[in-house]
Protein backbone atom coordinates (compact mmCIF):
# COMPACT_ATOMS: atom_id res chain seq x y z
CA UNK A 1 0.00 0.00 0.00
CA UNK A 2 1.26 3.34 -0.94
CA UNK A 3 1.30 5.84 1.94
CA UNK A 4 1.20 8.66 0.04
CA UNK A 5 2.04 11.17 3.15
CA UNK A 6 5.26 10.02 3.97
CA UNK A 7 5.76 10.11 -0.01
CA UNK A 8 4.92 13.45 -0.08
CA UNK A 9 6.60 14.15 2.93
CA UNK A 10 9.86 12.39 1.60
CA UNK A 11 10.22 14.70 -1.77
CA UNK A 12 9.46 17.88 1.04
CA UNK A 13 12.44 16.48 3.22
CA UNK A 14 14.29 16.13 0.03
CA UNK A 15 13.56 19.76 -1.59
CA UNK A 16 14.43 21.86 1.79
CA UNK A 17 17.68 19.89 2.45
CA UNK A 18 18.98 20.53 -1.61
CA UNK A 19 17.52 24.11 -1.01
CA UNK A 20 19.78 24.86 1.82
CA UNK A 21 22.93 22.75 0.82
CA UNK A 22 22.71 23.90 -2.63
CA UNK A 23 23.74 27.52 -0.66
CA UNK A 24 26.44 25.31 0.60
CA UNK A 25 25.14 25.83 4.17
CA UNK A 26 23.50 23.06 6.25
CA UNK A 27 20.48 22.87 8.88
CA UNK A 28 22.44 23.66 11.59
CA UNK A 29 23.95 26.61 10.09
CA UNK A 30 20.51 27.92 8.20
CA UNK A 31 18.98 27.28 12.38
CA UNK A 32 21.59 29.53 13.70
CA UNK A 33 21.39 32.10 11.29
CA UNK A 34 24.63 33.41 11.02
CA UNK A 35 24.52 34.15 15.09
CA UNK A 36 27.88 32.62 16.72
CA UNK A 37 27.17 30.11 18.21
CA UNK A 38 26.80 29.64 22.19
CA UNK A 39 25.88 26.65 24.65
CA UNK A 40 22.47 26.11 25.62
CA UNK A 41 21.38 29.75 23.74
CA UNK A 42 18.04 28.90 21.53
CA UNK A 43 18.40 28.99 17.85
CA UNK A 44 17.18 31.47 16.68
CA UNK A 45 16.53 33.18 19.52
CA UNK A 46 12.41 33.32 20.64
CA UNK A 47 12.09 30.23 19.04
CA UNK A 48 10.21 29.64 15.64
CA UNK A 49 6.40 29.27 16.36
CA UNK A 50 3.07 29.04 14.60
CA UNK A 51 0.59 30.55 16.08
CA UNK A 52 -2.03 28.51 13.32
CA UNK A 53 -1.15 25.13 14.57
CA UNK A 54 0.98 25.99 17.80
CA UNK A 55 4.04 24.23 16.77
CA UNK A 56 7.18 25.49 18.26
CA UNK A 57 11.00 24.30 17.77
CA UNK A 58 14.68 25.30 18.40
CA UNK A 59 17.96 24.08 18.28
CA UNK A 60 20.15 24.32 20.65
CA UNK A 61 23.58 22.48 21.76
CA UNK A 62 25.71 21.11 24.73
CA UNK A 63 29.31 22.85 25.16
CA UNK A 64 31.90 20.53 23.36
CA UNK A 65 32.68 17.47 25.45
CA UNK A 66 28.53 17.40 26.02
CA UNK A 67 27.47 15.91 22.48
CA UNK A 68 25.76 12.51 22.87
CA UNK A 69 27.98 9.73 21.18
CA UNK A 70 25.36 7.07 19.46
CA UNK A 71 26.15 2.93 19.32
CA UNK A 72 26.45 3.12 15.70
CA UNK A 73 29.40 5.71 16.19
CA UNK A 74 27.98 9.18 15.34
CA UNK A 75 28.43 12.39 17.35
CA UNK A 76 25.35 14.74 17.48
CA UNK A 77 26.42 18.24 17.00
CA UNK A 78 22.87 19.88 18.66
CA UNK A 79 19.82 18.74 18.49
CA UNK A 80 16.02 20.33 17.82
CA UNK A 81 13.45 20.36 20.52
CA UNK A 82 9.83 20.15 19.51
CA UNK A 83 7.03 21.63 21.63
CA UNK A 84 3.18 22.41 20.89
CA UNK A 85 1.40 25.22 22.28
CA UNK A 86 -2.18 24.01 22.06
CA UNK A 87 -3.96 27.23 23.02
CA UNK A 88 -1.95 28.51 19.51
CA UNK A 89 -0.19 31.37 22.00
CA UNK A 90 3.08 32.33 23.02
CA UNK A 91 2.45 33.61 26.75
CA UNK A 92 1.79 31.29 29.64
CA UNK A 93 -0.66 28.95 28.48
CA UNK A 94 0.78 25.10 28.29
CA UNK A 95 3.59 24.23 26.50
CA UNK A 96 4.11 20.09 25.36
CA UNK A 97 7.42 19.01 24.41
CA UNK A 98 6.99 16.01 21.55
CA UNK A 99 10.35 15.33 20.43
CA UNK A 100 14.05 16.00 19.91
CA UNK A 101 16.10 15.63 16.56
CA UNK A 102 19.37 15.21 16.70
CA UNK A 103 21.74 16.48 13.77
CA UNK A 104 25.31 15.69 12.96
CA UNK A 105 28.15 17.92 11.98
CA UNK A 106 26.75 17.72 8.46
CA UNK A 107 23.59 18.89 9.71
CA UNK A 108 21.72 15.89 8.64
CA UNK A 109 19.56 14.51 11.24
CA UNK A 110 20.64 10.90 12.77
CA UNK A 111 18.04 10.14 15.66
CA UNK A 112 15.40 11.03 17.68
CA UNK A 113 14.69 10.81 21.43
CA UNK A 114 12.58 12.21 24.08
CA UNK A 115 13.78 13.81 27.79
CA UNK A 116 12.54 14.08 30.96
CA UNK A 117 10.65 16.54 32.11
CA UNK A 118 12.97 18.95 34.14
CA UNK A 119 15.49 18.91 30.79
CA UNK A 120 12.59 21.22 29.15
CA UNK A 121 10.27 22.17 31.40
CA UNK A 122 7.16 21.79 29.90
CA UNK A 123 3.72 21.06 31.28
CA UNK A 124 4.19 17.47 31.13
CA UNK A 125 1.23 15.45 29.56
CA UNK A 126 1.09 11.59 28.79
CA UNK A 127 1.43 9.71 25.81
CA UNK A 128 -1.70 9.07 24.65
CA UNK A 129 -1.92 12.73 24.78
CA UNK A 130 1.83 13.57 23.49
CA UNK A 131 1.11 11.02 20.24
CA UNK A 132 -2.45 12.88 18.93
CA UNK A 133 -0.55 16.31 19.42
CA UNK A 134 2.70 14.73 17.46
CA UNK A 135 0.64 13.44 14.46
CA UNK A 136 -1.00 16.75 14.31
CA UNK A 137 2.05 19.02 14.36
CA UNK A 138 2.06 21.09 11.44
CA UNK A 139 4.38 24.17 10.74
CA UNK A 140 2.74 26.23 7.91
CA UNK A 141 5.82 28.64 7.48
CA UNK A 142 8.15 28.13 4.44
CA UNK A 143 11.47 28.47 6.03
CA UNK A 144 13.58 25.24 4.80
CA UNK A 145 14.54 24.24 8.40
CA UNK A 146 10.89 24.36 9.38
CA UNK A 147 9.87 22.51 6.25
CA UNK A 148 12.31 19.78 7.30
CA UNK A 149 10.67 19.26 10.58
CA UNK A 150 7.07 19.00 9.43
CA UNK A 151 8.52 16.47 6.68
CA UNK A 152 10.12 14.02 9.53
CA UNK A 153 6.78 14.52 12.37
CA UNK A 154 5.07 12.54 9.13
CA UNK A 155 7.72 10.21 7.73
CA UNK A 156 8.93 8.81 11.62
CA UNK A 157 4.92 9.23 12.50
CA UNK A 158 5.23 5.93 13.86
CA UNK A 159 8.31 6.02 15.30
CA UNK A 160 7.83 9.14 17.23
CA UNK A 161 4.49 7.87 18.64
CA UNK A 162 6.54 4.39 19.87
CA UNK A 163 9.38 6.55 21.23
CA UNK A 164 6.88 8.78 23.49
CA UNK A 165 5.20 5.50 24.83
CA UNK A 166 8.67 4.28 25.37
CA UNK A 167 9.27 7.67 27.35
CA UNK A 168 6.39 6.97 29.76
CA UNK A 169 7.20 3.28 30.26
CA UNK A 170 10.56 4.58 31.65
CA UNK A 171 9.55 7.15 33.88
CA UNK A 172 7.16 4.57 35.28
CA UNK A 173 10.11 2.32 35.86
CA UNK A 174 11.94 4.86 37.10
CA UNK A 175 9.27 5.75 39.87
CA UNK A 176 9.20 1.96 40.82
CA UNK A 177 12.83 1.53 41.46
CA UNK A 178 13.52 5.04 42.82
CA UNK A 179 11.11 5.27 45.80
CA UNK A 180 10.44 8.45 47.36
CA UNK A 181 11.88 10.85 44.23
CA UNK A 182 10.39 12.89 41.80
CA UNK A 183 10.78 10.44 38.58
CA UNK A 184 10.24 13.80 36.52
CA UNK A 185 12.09 16.05 37.94
CA UNK A 186 15.36 13.55 38.78
CA UNK A 187 18.28 14.65 37.11
CA UNK A 188 20.06 11.33 36.76
CA UNK A 189 17.01 10.43 34.58
CA UNK A 190 17.54 12.61 31.24
CA UNK A 191 17.10 10.46 27.91
CA UNK A 192 13.75 8.53 28.53
CA UNK A 193 13.79 6.88 25.17
CA UNK A 194 15.97 7.00 21.88
CA UNK A 195 16.17 5.45 18.26
CA UNK A 196 18.61 6.02 15.08
CA UNK A 197 16.73 7.29 11.79
CA UNK A 198 18.32 6.52 8.72
CA UNK A 199 17.07 9.02 6.31
CA UNK A 200 18.59 7.68 2.97
CA UNK A 201 16.94 3.81 3.95
CA UNK A 202 13.72 5.43 4.78
CA UNK A 203 13.48 7.53 1.41
CA UNK A 204 15.15 4.78 -0.24
CA UNK A 205 11.95 2.26 0.83
CA UNK A 206 10.00 5.12 -0.40
CA UNK A 207 11.10 5.63 -3.64
CA UNK A 208 10.26 1.75 -4.35
CA UNK A 209 6.78 1.90 -3.48
CA UNK A 210 6.47 4.62 -6.71
CA UNK A 211 8.89 2.73 -9.08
Amino acid sequence: MVDQDRIEAGAALVAALRSIEDRRSNLVAELLGGAPFIAFNHHPPGDVFDPTTGAQYYFHAHAPGEHRQGSAGWEEIGHIHTFVRPEGRLDDSPIHHLIAIALDRFGRPISLFTTNRWVTGDDFIPASQAVRYARDYRLTDQAPASRCVDALFTLFATDIADLLMERDATIDAWRRTHEGSDALEDRALEITSSRVIDIVAVLSELQSMVD
